[in-house]
């Protein structure tokens, strides 16, 4: 970690909670709204802070969340910093002091449950911080409802005095409905006194971070506020049918954002879930049932739908059809027609052109220009040429399993398989080559051969009418035998 800070701002987010009402193992900080964690969501709006530095506060299943991060690192540079026991919002920020020693800005310190929100809303508060010169500033939003939330409560200069929680107000302080959602800026190290005088003399004996700006009042520094003007935008999730209205939400932002701005046609917007990372061309058509989630370009003039799942990296060219079909980590080429019930797995590449048909499974493969996977197959680990044509039930056996290892195969331009067949990698296919029906091939073919496996056929001669003649026989004998008088 660097001691001078070019950009003057750190952030810390605190994702220490356990959200008991999520009855989860999982941290509350990393279940997904829309394919990524509430964390990663609001790491995304961090990112584009452009901030020195974010410290993550962790605490419940902190290994989780680390090795969470691990996985997914923020563009900032960041370090975690454990909480443990959790003693409240000012706790937490203790935790992060000893990393603060050579560090003078703005601390943007906020809630990490709070899926929706947008980078947008963070600047605008550091924005009102910086040019109040405020020790302490928050963020604060407007509610129908503010039951059991702290209200903001004002001077009659509209400046902000304090904040009272909904047990300790009055008659008169519970119809603000002006609430603080927990998001602050510190100008360190002008406040730390005050961090260092916090007290825990409450009920739920805590450090609160909302003290803070008592004492700064009390200090006579400035303090100052932004609206937030969706209160949606900063609402935490703590239960599960939370989680389910950010992920409503979020898809209706996505939903109306592609429709009027990109000029993208979803047809039943209900039952159509995009994540913001996807991006969808003009004149794109997106059919009911659909959940696009991660990073996925789908160009114009396509038609997604209905019934299907994509998951990036995922990137599909112009004019192509993908339908009740499951596509992740995959590139589809210009004017390809996927489906129906078509599985692209991972590192599957299909160039321009190509019919990907029903029932298809294609995996860490290259799939050539205008080449046919029709039906009922399973191409993995192969390279398929150009005008490639692989008849109905052909699969690549590409898995050893006394070894454990992936072998390759790979068609020609210009060649076929014939229906039902089965080539045992390793292998190569040639040019303008042929694997004929029914044959199972372990062997390479030249350019231009016929590969034909298969038993020689033997046709017996009035087999069928010998049989039947058989059984009739045997019926009558039986019938007799039943019906013959006994002695």
């Amino acid at each position: 970690m660097t001691n001078s800070d070019s950009s003057g701002l750190r952030v810390v987010l605190l994702a220490a909670g356990q959200g008991k009402r999520m009855k989860s193992q999982v941290p509350k900080v990393l279940h997904p709204v829309l394919g990524k964690a509430i964390l990663g969501r609001i790491l995304d709006a961090v990112d584009a802070l452009d901030a020195a530095h974010v410290h993550i506060v962790v605490g419940h299943e902190s290994q989780q969340v680390c090795d969470y991060l691990q996985k997914n690192s923020p563009k900032t540079p960041y370090s975690t910093h454990l909480q443990e026991p959790q003693l409240g919002t000012g706790h937490a920020l203790m935790q992060v002091v000893p990393d603060l020693k050579n560090f003078k800005g703005t601390l943007l310190v906020s809630v990490a449950d709070a899926p929706l929100l947008s980078s947008a809303s963070f600047s605008r508060l550091v924005q009102a911080h910086r040019e109040k010169k405020a020790a302490f500033s928050l963020l604060t939003t407007i509610v129908d409802d503010a039951r059991s939330y702290g209200r903001i409560v004002r001077d009659t200069k509209g400046n902000v005095t304090h904040i009272v929680e909904d047990k300790d107000a009055s008659e008169s302080e519970k119809q603000i409905r002006e609430i603080n959602p927990a998001i602050y800026c510190l100008e360190w190290p002008a406040v730390e006194p005050g961090l260092n005088s916090l007290r825990n003399d409450n009920k739920q004996k805590e450090y609160y971070l909302t003290d803070l700006l008592a004492w700064s009042v009390d200090k006579g520094l400035t303090v100052a506020d932004a609206l937030c003007d969706d209160w949606r935008e900063v609402s935490g999730i703590n239960s599960r049918l939370e989680l389910a209205e950010a992920n409503k939400l979020m898809r209706d932002q996505v939903v109306n954002r592609l429709a009027l701005e990109f000029g993208v046609t979803i047809v039943d917007p209900l039952n159509t879930w995009i994540s913001p990372e996807v991006t969808v061309g003009q004149e794109t058509i997106i059919l009911p049932g659909c959940y696009i989630t991660g990073k996925v370009e789908i160009g114009s003039k396509c038609e997604i739908g209905p019934n299907t799942q994509i998951t990036g990296p995922a990137k599909i060219g112009t004019a192509s059809v993908v339908a009740h079909s499951v596509v992740s980590k995959t590139v589809i080429g210009d004017g390809c027609k996927i489906g129906p019930f078509t599985h692209l797995r991972e590192n599957a590449h299909v160039s321009d052109f190509c019919r990907i048909g029903n029932f298809v499974e294609i995996k860490k493969s290259d799939i050539g220009l205008q080449t046919n996977v029709s039906h009922l197959s399973y191409i993995g680990d192969a390279n398929l040429g150009q005008r490639v044509n692989i008849g109905a039930g052909t699969i690549t056996a590409n898995y050893n399993r006394l070894t454990g290892k992936k072998s390759k195969t790979v068609i020609g331009d210009d060649s076929s398989t014939g229906s039902n067949s089965v080539l045992i990698a390793p292998i190569v296919v040639g040019t303008q080559s042929m694997v004929a029906a029914g044959s199972v091939v372990n062997k390479d073919i030249p350019d231009g051969a016929l590969g034909l496996a298969r038993a020689k056929q033997r046709n017996q001669l009035d087999y069928v009418i010998n049989k039947i003649e058989e059984i009739k026989l045997e019926q009558t004998q039986q019938m007799v035998k039943a019906t013959a008088p006994t002695e």
